[in-house]
């Protein structure tokens, strides 16, 4: 399953919850969620940068 895929699932089920849950609330999470999900984004982005100049240097150099 795919990382982003999986995280909008999660981000889905708390859209679910009360918007005032106990432990934490529901716009918190989604914050958090939020974040992580551009955390994730740009992670991806920075491999598939390193992975682009690590095949550059293979080939050129």
């Amino acid at each position: 399953m795919d990382r982003l895929y999986e995280l909008e699932n999660r981000r889905r089920s708390l859209a679910m919850l009360p918007p005032q849950s106990a432990a934490l609330k529901r716009e918190e999470a989604m914050t958090l969620l939020q974040e992580l999900e551009e955390t994730e984004r740009r992670l991806k982005r920075l491999r598939d940068g390193l992975v682009k100049l690590l095949e550059e240097d293979a080939g050129g150099g």
